[in-house]
């Protein structure tokens, strides 16, 4: 094996295990929390909320030995700027926390039911730029699996812990949710940029009405174990040519392999600002102002003020950084900015769209909300071709 330099220190870690201890045994959300799977129906409609409420809840526990609970894993991480001014230093950092803690507390940030467990630094290697990513990959792959080693462990074999009410459980400890945009996505699954992290679709798919069946974990994890039986995966060069046929980013150690119930296609959650917001702003908006032009920017300056809604007085061209409440502002908006300028199927398409941001965002799902959001997915697809006839 070849040792590379690196010119930046190590991660600071502190033991995932010993943090879901003391979140589990906190007494602030002993009145907050859940230990078993359960279904709730709304009439005749199964409804789907939090982990709990799924059938794969069911399916751990029935895994799982008698009297056992589940402490569902949520992970989230992403790349965070420590220092601007000074070296511009970027770390990536992994907040945890845990799925027995009720979604509206562990959503308010006052409540501190997050944890940061993790800073990893983005290193510069001594090698060839060509190899920069790779390396970085293996290395954050590494540190994850050292830092959720004890949680593995305990996944697989259980693990004694206190509950808010001081009674000992017998735990098991999943990883349920692993909440990151999309680069983040590929670099966990180790999918390559021109493919999807959950699904079999690649770049020149990702247009087809029909769904494409999901990447598990298992396939991803075959292809790299037949892969490192033909090439040496620290042959760098041959390694990565080899991986790039089979759509892998060339990472061999995937920090959730031996993470039992863990697969990619199941616990990356995408989260509401980049996959929902800023797909809108990068990509719908951008066709609404390929359409409209400088006059995009003239009908939002000559919005009424209105108290709750923020008035873009300079366009929204041109705006650097917006919260999801303004995001929400525009897309309430937008589709009557198009009304007599764009052909009624080009309004339909983006409208389809909008129903599909809205309809995203409801924290508890029926039956009926998720057909009415395929609904509005192929009332989007029947419309779409509105879109490519304007040349937007």
């Amino acid at each position: 094996m070849t040792f590379i330099k690196s010119t930046n220190p190590l991660p600071y870690l502190e033991g995932c295990l010993e943090v879901t201890k003391q979140l589990f045994a906190n007494s602030i959300y002993a009145n907050h929390m859940c230990y078993d799977p359960h279904y709730i129906y709304q009439g005749q409609e199964h409804q789907f909320g939090e982990f709990w409420m799924s059938d794969d809840a069911w399916e751990i526990q029935n895994q799982l030995p008698e009297g056992a609970t589940i402490v569902p894993i949520i992970a989230a991480s992403d790349k965070t700027p420590v220092t601007r001014h000074m070296g511009g230093l970027e770390m990536h950092s992994l907040f945890l926390t845990i799925g027995n803690i009720q979604a509206d507390v562990h959503m308010k940030v006052t409540l501190h039911a997050w944890r940061c467990t993790v800073f990893m630094p983005i290193p510069t290697f001594i090698i060839n730029s060509e190899f920069q990513t790779l390396l970085w990959l293996c290395l954050w792959h590494k540190c994850m699996d050292l830092v959720c080693s004890n949680l593995k462990i305990a996944a697989c074999i259980g693990e004694y812990m206190i509950d808010p009410s001081a009674r000992q459980r017998y735990c098991f400890t999943p990883l349920i949710s692993h909440i990151a945009d999309l680069p983040e996505q590929l670099l966990i699954a180790c999918i390559m940029k021109n493919s999807s992290p959950v699904t079999t679709a690649t770049q020149k798919e990702f247009g087809d009405e029909t769904p494409h069946p999901p990447w598990n974990g298992t396939q991803t994890y075959a292809l790299i174990q037949q892969l490192c039986d033909c090439v040496d995966p620290w042959d760098l060069i041959a390694f990565m040519r080899e991986a790039k046929k089979l759509h892998l980013s060339g990472v061999h150690l995937l920090y959730w392999r031996n993470w039992r119930h863990s697969n990619p296609a199941r616990f990356l959650t995408p989260e509401i600002l980049h996959t929902l917001h800023k797909f809108f702003f990068n990509h719908i908006l951008k066709l609404i102002k390929q359409i409209m032009g400088h006059g995009l920017d003239v009908w939002f300056k000559s919005h009424h003020k209105h108290t709750s809604v923020r008035h873009f007085s300079g366009g929204v061209s041109y705006v650097n950084q917006m919260t999801g409440q303004e995001h929400q502002d525009i897309q309430c908006t937008i589709v009557l900015t198009l009304w007599g300028i764009a052909s009624p199927s080009f309004i339909c398409a983006v409208w389809a769209m909008i129903d599909i941001i809205y309809l995203a965002q409801n924290p508890l799902h029926t039956e009926s909300s998720i057909a009415a959001m395929t609904q509005a997915l192929w009332d989007f697809h029947d419309n779409k071709q509105a879109i490519l006839d304007a040349e937007a």
